[in-house]
């Protein structure tokens, strides 16, 4: 399984909305909604325990999501017009904006080294 897709399950749990997530993890709602999309790598350590904590993850779920978390790579969309708003014909600017849905926010430099 993937981190991303992983995460979300454990999410859907205890949270049926993102925006509630992210505001008691006091993350913006579109970053976190980057990272369950696969397009943002995993957040830092301190923020999944926080969030395993919150949905009250076991402990193996939380080693789980962990070693995702290192094995983590980015969804083929990444960089790309992949997106379900792109067609043909698109205005420049429209184009850019869905290049921009399918960048990540920051680098992935929390998981590259195992601890």
């Amino acid at each position: 399984m993937k981190f991303h897709k992983y995460l979300t399950e454990l999410r859907k749990r205890k949270y049926k909305n993102i925006t509630k997530l992210a505001r008691e993890l006091k993350i913006d709602y579109q970053v976190w909604r980057k990272i369950e999309r696969g397009i943002n790598p995993p957040p830092r350590k301190t923020m999944l325990v926080k969030f395993c904590n919150m949905i009250l993850a076991k402990e193996y779920e939380k080693n789980q999501l962990f070693e995702l978390a290192r094995r983590w790579k980015p969804h083929p969309d990444t960089n790309t017009t992949k997106h379900n708003l792109y067609h043909e014909g698109l205005e420049p600017d429209w184009v850019q904006a869905v290049i921009k849905e399918n960048t990540p926010d920051y680098e992935h430099k929390y998981w590259g080294k195992r601890n």
